[in-house]
């Protein structure tokens, strides 16, 4: 336990490091920005493709793995469906809720992958990337189009951000490197090997900077339903489903690990460009980042 703690410590020390230069305003929103934009198009970007690109996909059991999450997330949203319908959830506070419920934050999730388990860790990561990203993407874009109450547009929408989404874009072109039998071509490796080397630390610090702490008491029930099927319900869907599927020790760690993980940043600025609950989605990823720091190695540790 103590062992697990300390290897995610500096992980979430680099989170608690991008708020602090963020409260004290070191850099200005402008350039945290700039960094936010750079990470998710070209340093992200950049590591997925060296990973999934290289890696020696064979000898990992990443089908039955993205099997798992996958259906864990489609449970999680049936359940999340049945809740609105129950509740009677005012549309734009359940996207906030839905997102909070089913998204991940990659940057932790990969970050947390290779310390934990290894080179073999953070390809499989890179996998569950792929597995999970697209499916999330279209869940949220459809429920946030039902906001404007825009009848036929919503698949259309959905389309457009899939095929425009850079980390989607890098885990086929992965892919593609790795099937092709060649790999990742040694130049462009080497670029992209280097480049990708400020992925994780300027993302965890842009995590960080992005906490909002006002609005955290606000709709608390949602709040805590949200995090609670994310941080908890989801694991536990995701450890059984692992254990049918008779998924391997090492990929079911991963599985696990990605549905922990608390909700992606990307998910606020989806809200605030479709007419969301964005003060609501706010405080649930600022919430679930806090809670994530002690749910994680919990769930990781009698989980797996």
């Amino acid at each position: 336990m103590t062992d697990m703690f300390g290897t995610l410590l500096p992980i979430f020390a680099i989170i608690i490091l991008g708020c602090l230069i963020k409260f004290l305003n070191i850099m200005s929103p402008r350039a945290w920005e700039g960094m936010e934009n750079l990470v998710y198009w070209v340093l992200l970007p950049s590591l997925l493709i060296v990973k999934l690109g290289n890696a020696e996909l064979q000898e990992f059991d990443f089908l039955p793995m993205g099997a798992a999450l996958s259906l864990a997330t489609v449970l999680t949203l049936v359940i999340l469906i049945l809740l609105r319908t129950g509740f009677k959830i005012k549309q734009n506070s359940y996207t906030s809720v839905l997102q909070g419920g089913i998204r991940q934050n990659s940057y932790i999730g990969l970050a947390a992958a290779g310390p934990l388990y290894g080179i073999g860790g953070e390809a499989l990561a890179a996998i569950g990337i792929l597995a999970v990203i697209p499916m999330v993407n279209v869940i949220s874009v459809l429920a946030l189009m039902k906001i404007k109450k825009t009848k036929g547009l919503g698949a259309i929408v959905a389309f457009k951000q899939l095929i425009k989404n850079p980390i989607i874009i890098a885990c086929a072109l992965g892919v593609f490197a790795n099937a092709s039998g060649f790999g990742v071509p040694l130049f462009i490796n080497g670029t992209l090997e280097l480049v990708s080397r400020g992925a994780l630390p300027l993302g965890l610090l842009a995590v960080g900077a992005g906490l909002s702490f006002e609005g955290l008491v606000r709709n608390p029930i949602l709040l805590l339903g949200s995090n609670f099927l994310k941080l908890i319900l989801m694991p536990v869907l995701t450890a059984s489903l692992c254990w049918f599927f008779e998924v391997d020790p090492v990929a079911s760690g991963i599985a696990i690990l990605f549905a922990a993980l608390p909700s992606s940043a990307s998910s606020y600025v989806m809200s605030r460009q479709f007419g969301g609950d964005h003060g609501l989605m706010a405080a649930i990823l600022t919430s679930q980042v806090i809670m994530a720091i002690v749910t994680i190695p919990l769930v990781l540790l009698f989980l797996t």
